[in-house]
């Protein structure tokens, strides 16, 4: 249970995070982000950082970090029971879990930062046709969180939107879960000066997981093209193997999309500053979110944004965004109509969004993660 107010006379905590995924996807960069942040700011505790990439070593100074790589051939064996052994063998306080699930079956204490409750879905809405590794991890994220989220000393999550879903799917007591938002990194994403371009650009992050929306999206730039638009969208967040386990190809074939629709792939987040750079607009009509991480990075790059109604993302973008039903190609494809037709439209949310991203910064999550910590009872 964790107490309203940190205790300043108590000894300093001996904290550990899980940082294996750091860098991957949005829970990844939410794990890297707040460990940076924590470094900063926090030279009172000890912290033990299990499985960070190197990458992450190297950016935080700070002499009260210290890193430890555990060798793992099994990612649940690891969580379940490497980790708390680790922790007791360390004379750790606590562990924090980053992301959505953590151990069921040791009593060792621990934080658990549930993104949001998408392991509910049924795997047929995720993706179709998925593998047998997907199927094996889909089970046991099913298993292990709902009884993680139950033994956790405090749930942290990123949005209202996700609070109200734990609450309400999950049966976990509103007093043991704490609003964290994420933050982006102002100094990483910033606006370029772009190079005028006669194409208009459209950036669009995909992913196999149904609720990134391409088919709803291609289905509104078959709108635009019959409208006489010009236009190029470039879809990032997918590699090779990822892109085969959907139809979204044939789909672009279907539709007669093949010179609009180029598939850029993963790009790392140091280059990403540079991928917004390149762009007129990002789209990003997700049908599910427990956050909405890019929609800051856009907002941050000085690039307007059109996203959904729906979910944590009105919770995120406030006024900076052009909301739609994501499920309306129509609606979709309208709002793109309108932000390609007016410059004036698309400089009023830039000017938004560059205000909306100042209100979000890691060191701000950092610090309500901090207080979480220290009001921890044991």
């Amino acid at each position: 249970k964790a107490s309203s107010k940190p205790s300043k006379s108590k000894k300093p905590l001996k904290i550990g995070i899980d940082a294996r995924l750091a860098y991957r996807r949005g829970a990844g960069t939410y794990a890297a982000n707040l460990i940076l942040a924590l470094a900063k700011i926090d030279q009172r505790n000890h912290y033990l950082i299990f499985n960070a990439p190197d990458g992450l070593k190297g950016r935080a100074a700070n002499n009260h970090f210290h890193w430890v790589n555990l060798p793992f051939s099994n990612a649940a064996y690891y969580e379940q029971v490497l980790l708390p052994r680790a922790a007791g063998e360390n004379g750790l306080d606590f562990l924090h879990y980053v992301d959505n699930s953590a151990s069921a079956i040791s009593d060792y204490p621990f934080v658990l930062t549930l993104h949001d409750t998408m392991h509910n879905r049924p795997l047929s809405e995720v993706r179709s046709g998925a593998t047998f590794r997907q199927r094996l991890v889909n089970n046991y994220k099913r298993w292990a969180i709902p009884r993680s989220a139950k033994r956790a000393k405090a749930v942290l999550t990123v949005s209202d939107y996700s609070k109200n879903r734990i609450v309400w799917q999950m049966g976990i007591p509103e007093e043991k879960i704490f609003v964290t938002p994420e933050g982006v990194d102002l100094k990483l994403f910033r606006p370029v000066k772009k190079k005028p371009t006669k194409l208009f650009k459209i950036l669009v992050h995909g992913a196999a997981d149904e609720r990134k929306n391409i088919p709803n999206i291609l289905k509104a730039a078959k709108l635009l093209v019959k409208q006489g638009k010009v236009f190029q969208m470039v879809i990032i967040g997918m590699d090779e193997n990822e892109l085969k386990c959907t139809n979204y190809i044939e789909q672009v074939i279907d539709l007669g999309l093949g010179s609009q629709v180029e598939w850029a792939g993963n790009v790392p987040p140091w280059t990403l500053n540079q991928v917004y750079a390149d762009v007129d607009l990002f789209l990003y009509p997700s049908l599910m979110e427990g956050f909405g991480l890019p929609v800051l990075e856009a907002f941050a790059c000085g690039v307007p944004v059109i996203s959904s109604d729906t979910t944590s993302l009105p919770e995120v973008a406030g006024n900076a965004a052009l909301l739609v039903d994501p499920k309306s190609p129509e609606a979709i494809a309208k709002a793109i109509g309108q932000m390609m037709k007016l410059k004036g439209l698309r400089k009023l949310y830039v000017q938004r969004g560059l205000k909306r991203a100042k209100q979000f910064s890691w060191e701000k999550t950092a610090k309500m993660t901090l207080k979480v910590y220290e009001s921890l009872e044991f």
